[in-house]
């Protein structure tokens, strides 16, 4: 990224608490995600399983919208408000009937109650990560398994932990993401990320996503997205499921169901209802 001689303009939110963070997500996630195939994987399991879908999580309607499309009826729960606005804003573009087949609501996946029963609940692009605490994803899942309907299932989409990045301090260096946009106003935005502190005690990193918004008169913007990453590894997640009434059925490495290895990417789990 060549920013010499260029102001800049900074400003730091939580992630997901700014309008502009919803609105970048949408043009620069194309390029982060292509190639995970995760839209697909979901869409099959939805097929498969029939019913409704639960998504937790649903952001700007990346991986809901085509499940709706494909005529499947989504409930998709996000704490953002400027997210579910985005994804609203998308969902009136389509026609009434799928419109119809969505619901959209703004909540804590930590404590919600829907007042209905889904064949499948989904954490995409691993928003399951977002928790803490031990106390929370425990009373995340509590309140998936009582949404399940008898015999559902759940998916729970993990990165696997890379072990440099719970100790390395390279990852201390900012780094460009593959991702970059142009919008139709004129702005350029590009996407980078850095760690600013590492806590193995407690499997937690605090990271910056940070937006850099060229603008048509040459001022560049830096908002800078801090927040916490909780890691997981693979048996503790075994038990935290088995803890709220879930059994592992199968478990990938990659959305095209290759089995967890030293090297996977992701950890998917598939869990049944018990």
């Amino acid at each position: 990224m060549n920013r010499q001689a260029q102001k800049e303009d900074e400003s730091h939110v939580r992630l997901y608490e700014n309008a502009a963070v919803a609105e970048y997500f949408d043009w620069l996630w194309g390029d982060v995600v292509r190639g995970r195939a995760d839209a697909d994987f979901y869409l099959e399991a939805a097929k498969r399983l029939g019913g409704a879908t639960l998504e937790l999580g649903c952001g700007t309607g990346r991986v809901l919208l085509p499940l709706a499309e494909a005529g499947h009826r989504v409930c998709g729960l996000d704490r953002s408000p400027h997210m579910l606005e985005r994804c609203r804003a998308k969902l009136a573009q389509l026609p009434g009937a799928v419109q119809k087949r969505v619901r959209l609501v703004q909540g804590d996946m930590v404590e919600f109650e829907l007042e209905e029963k889904f064949r499948l609940v989904t954490f995409p692009f691993r928003s399951f990560q977002h928790l803490e605490n031990v106390s929370d994803q425990l009373a995340c899942l509590e309140c998936a398994h009582r949404h399940l309907a008898p015999g559902g299932q759940l998916i729970l989409d993990l990165f696997q932990t890379d072990p440099r990045r719970m100790h390395d301090p390279e990852f201390f260096e900012e780094r460009a993401i593959p991702g970059e946009a142009d919008l139709p106003d004129g702005r350029r935005v590009q996407l980078a990320e850095r760690a600013v502190a590492l806590h193995r005690a407690i499997q937690s990193n605090d990271v910056e996503l940070i937006f850099y918004v060229t603008y048509p008169d040459g001022r560049v913007e830096r908002i800078v997205n801090a927040f916490p990453v909780r890691y997981f590894f693979r048996y503790e997640v075994e038990h935290l499921l088995a803890r709220r009434g879930f059994r592992v059925v199968e478990l990938f490495g990659s959305f095209d169901r290759t089995p967890l290895r030293d090297d996977s990417p992701e950890m998917i789990f598939l869990a049944q209802r018990n």
